[in-house]
């Protein structure tokens, strides 16, 4: 988890590129926490959809919930990654009791391990060959990662 979140944090300092999703053209270049400071209106400041925009309060205030409820009950949580796709978010809430953050398709999984998530859901079967080896040398990497995923028969087991 604490790699997640130093990697997660490093994103400040990155150059928004055609990497960043709805972000607008003319911010490329610009480091990510300069395009910050800018303040610019989600509306007319040249973003495109679709675009996240979370509130720092609510989403404060649901994490909390969200612990509080997971302990409470016992619960272990994936949260799903693939809406936000970041990693700022998943360090978030894995400090806040997460087990691991969900994933729909193998790529969300590879961009959740580049940012040093241990813990991941596929809440999908995995069965293209490409990333079942992709898989494999990930678990053979790091014995401390955890992957688990939906399976529909014991044939596809």
């Amino acid at each position: 988890m604490a790699r997640a979140t130093s990697l997660a944090a490093g994103l400040a300092d990155e150059r928004v590129d055609h990497r960043f999703k709805a972000l607008p053209p003319d911010a490329e270049g610009l480091t990510v926490s300069a395009l910050a400071a800018e303040r610019r209106n989600l509306f007319t400041g040249g973003f495109t959809t679709p675009v996240l925009a979370l509130s720092a309060e609510s989403v404060e205030h649901n994490l909390a919930l969200l612990e509080t409820y997971a302990e409470r009950h016992g619960l272990a949580f994936a949260p799903h990654g693939k809406t936000s796709m970041a990693p700022q978010l998943f360090a978030d809430q894995l400090r806040r009791g997460a087990w691991g953050i969900t994933a729909a398709v193998p790529h969300q999984a590879r961009v959740y391990r580049a940012y040093g998530i241990g813990r991941i859901f596929l809440a999908n079967e995995l069965v293209d060959p490409v990333a079942l080896r992709w898989l494999a040398g990930e678990l053979s990497a790091d014995p401390e990662f955890r992957f688990v995923c939906y399976v529909d028969s014991v044939r596809g087991v």
